[in-house]
């Protein structure tokens, strides 16, 4: 049974889309990556933040933090709905060594960069590899990397030490590196064929 609340006066309702329509761009991508490039699953769990957004707007005290609060605010039901299916237990990738890292990086750039076209494949396999990893680490690499949160920040979003941001961030990087390596590796094999 849930709580009784008043509706929203029209004011606040207005209030509360004029913040919304500010952020939900950037609300919907971090939503897409969350989800692992999935748009119904993105759709779904942007639509729960909303909801839970709207009924606790009242307690949003400063404006200037509202950025961070909607964050926050889809951050945790997303940890809510990945709880809630249990699943997979975080993994851990190998580490490539300082040299293999420039080596792969090095191909990578060359063979990626060639001409204008390559920029959307750049994106798309960048897309490809974060959708690939953990939904733990996705989550700090994209509230840190991309969405420009400092670690307090993400670790008060997520509920967990900073520390642990730290060392998913590391490992996030880590991880995105192997791919994007091996897959610029494969690519200029295959170009060599």
């Amino acid at each position: 049974m849930g709580v009784f609340r008043r509706p929203p006066r029209p004011s606040e309702s207005r209030a509360f889309e004029e913040l919304l329509t500010g952020h939900l761009d950037a609300l919907y991508r971090t939503a897409l990556r969350f989800c692992g490039g999935e748009k119904p699953d993105a759709e779904d769990l942007l639509q729960d933040a909303v909801l839970r957004a709207f009924e606790a707007f009242r307690e949003l005290r400063d404006p200037a933090a509202a950025r961070a609060w909607l964050f926050t605010i889809l951050t945790r039901t997303n940890l809510n709905r990945v709880r809630a299916r249990r699943r997979r237990a975080e993994t851990l990738a190998s580490d490539l060594d300082e040299h293999a890292f420039e080596a792969a990086l090095a191909t990578w750039q060359t063979a990626a960069a060639s001409n204008v076209g390559d920029l959307v494949l750049i994106r798309e396999r960048l897309a490809s590899a974060l959708d690939a990893l953990d939904e733990g680490l996705r989550v700090v690499i994209w509230l840190a990397d991309v969405e420009g949160f400092r670690q307090r920040e993400v670790a008060e979003m997520i509920g967990i030490p900073e520390g642990t941001v730290a060392s998913r961030l590391f490992r996030a990087r880590r991880s995105l590196r192997e791919m994007l390596g091996s897959r610029a590796r494969d690519a200029t094999m295959r170009g060599w064929a």
